[in-house]
């Protein structure tokens, strides 16, 4: 059901906000993946600029995960609205997460930034692989979901 991805997807988000400050400062916070494109085009022909394309492993173990990071036009302050353009991004970034063979993924929206120190808010999501092959967000308990 929709309210409770959308439910699960924002304490997933809180936690990953905790986090961001550091990910969105530190931005290639792992592996560059070779041949990344700077640009994705969404399904829905919106295209927003890449900032990162990395793998990495989540916090809480040593579990292999790519990492996007890009630029969002969407305040934070609409979470809905921002988590529905993450789900396209997520969508166009999907392949390259299985490509890479790994079971987790972190798709960051980062604001531009703003202010002389050059301070940007992101906000995460991460997604795990499922053994039956389906990707969803990671389980409550599961505290290994933002990149190191």
């Amino acid at each position: 059901c929709l309210t409770s991805n959308v439910r699960t997807m924002k304490r997933t988000a809180v936690i990953a906000l905790l986090f961001s400050f550091l990910v969105s400062t530190v931005l290639a916070g792992g592996e560059p993946i070779k041949n990344a494109p700077s640009v994705l085009r969404l399904a829905s022909g919106k295209e927003v600029k890449v900032l990162s394309i990395t793998r990495t492993t989540l916090h809480g173990s040593d579990e292999p995960a790519v990492s996007l990071q890009y630029l969002t036009n969407v305040g934070f302050e609409d979470m809905n609205k921002l988590y529905s353009e993450v789900v396209e991004v997520w969508a166009v970034f999907r392949p390259f997460a299985e490509r890479e063979k790994v079971h987790a993924a972190v798709v960051t929206a980062n604001e531009p930034v703003t202010g002389l120190p050059g301070i940007s808010k992101g906000a995460g999501w991460a997604w795990k692989q499922r053994a039956d092959g389906r990707w969803g967000p990671p389980a409550e308990s599961d505290h290994a979901r933002v990149p190191k």
